[in-house]
C-alpha cells in the first residue's frame, strides 16, 4: 500500500469515528402553563426535557400555542409531543391519534370567579364558563354539561380579564397557573373553588415513532425524581378546597 492510500484510508476511518452525529429533533408543542410552561418558553417542563436531552442525542424544539392547536399538529404528525395533557381525561376521539406517557403528576383544577356565589357550575346559563382552547370538549364530556355553556380562548390572561370584566361568570382550569396568572395581573378578590384533581401527562403519537420517544421519556423520567423540577407547586396544592386567591 502506497503512501497516498494509506493516507486516504486513515484520513476515511477518522471521518467515520469523529464526524459529529446529528441529534434526534423533537418538536414539542406546549400550551403555557405557568409555572411548569411558561409564556416566556421557559418552566419546570422545559428543563425536564432538556436535562433528558443532555444525556441523550435529543433536540427538543418547543413552540408555544394552544392546546387546541397542539392536538391538531400531533395528529396531523407535524409535532412530535404535546402537553400538558389530562391524563386518562381526555375524549375518546383524542386515544385514536394520540397516547399518555406513564409519567404524570396531581393537579388540582377549581373553579374561579368573582363572585362566591357564582361557584355553583349546574345553575349557569350557555356561554358563560371560560377555559383554554382544547378544553371545552372533554370537561363537558366528563362533568355531563353541555358544551355550549363553554366559552374557550387564547390564553389565561385572556380569561382572567374575561372574567373581571364579567364576560365570564366562571373559569374551569388548573390551579397553579390559573393563581399564578391572577397574581401576576395582580388582581384582587378572586373565589376560587376544588372541582375536581387531575392527573397531567404529556402525549405523543399512536404510531411506532411515538411509541419509541414514550418509552424513551418513560425510561427518563422513570429513573429521574421529576419533584425538584416541581418545587413551586407544594405551596398551591397545600391550599383548602376554597377560598379567595391571596398573593
Amino acid at each position: 500500500m502506497n503512501v497516498y492510500v494509506k493516507f486516504v484510508v486513515l484520513t476515511s476511518i477518522f471521518l467515520v469515528f469523529h464526524a459529529p452525529t446529528k441529534s434526534q429533533e423533537i418538536n414539542v408543542g406546549f400550551e403555557p402553563f405557568p409555572p411548569m410552561i411558561n409564556n416566556d418558553g421557559s418552566g419546570f417542563a422545559v428543563n425536564m426535557l432538556n436535562a433528558l436531552a443532555e444525556g441523550e442525542d435529543l433536540q427538543f424544539n418547543f413552540q408555544l400555542m394552544t392546546y387546541a392547536r397542539a392536538k391538531k399538529e400531533l395528529k396531523n404528525n407535524r409535532i412530535d409531543l404535546i402537553g400538558l395533557t389530562p391524563k386518562d381525561y381526555e375524549t375518546s376521539e383524542f386515544y385514536q391519534y394520540a397516547t399518555e406517557l406513564n409519567w404524570s403528576f396531581n393537579t388540582t383544577v377549581d373553579l374561579f370567579s368573582t363572585s362566591i356565589d357564582l361557584l355553583n357550575i349546574n345553575n349557569l346559563p350557555d356561554r358563560s364558563i371560560g377555559t383554554l382552547a382544547g378544553n371545552a370538549e372533554f370537561i363537558s364530556e366528563k362533568v355531563n354539561l353541555n358544551k355550549e355553556k363553554f366559552v374557550e380562548v387564547a390564553s389565561l390572561k385572556q380569561l382572567v380579564q374575561m372574567m373581571v370584566k364579567g364576560r365570564l361568570k366562571l373559569v374551569i382550569f388548573e390551579r397553579v397557573s390559573m393563581m399564578s396568572t391572577i397574581k401576576e395581573l395582580k388582581i384582587k378578590h378572586i373565589y376560587y373553588k376544588k372541582f375536581a384533581v387531575l392527573s397531567a401527562s404529556l402525549a405523543v403519537a399512536n404510531n411506532p415513532q411515538g411509541i419509541a420517544l414514550k418509552t424513551k421519556l418513560d425510561n427518563f423520567l422513570s429513573q429521574n425524581d421529576s419533584k425538584q423540577f416541581m418545587a413551586e407547586f407544594s405551596q398551591f396544592t397545600n391550599l383548602s378546597d376554597e377560598g379567595i386567591v391571596t398573593f
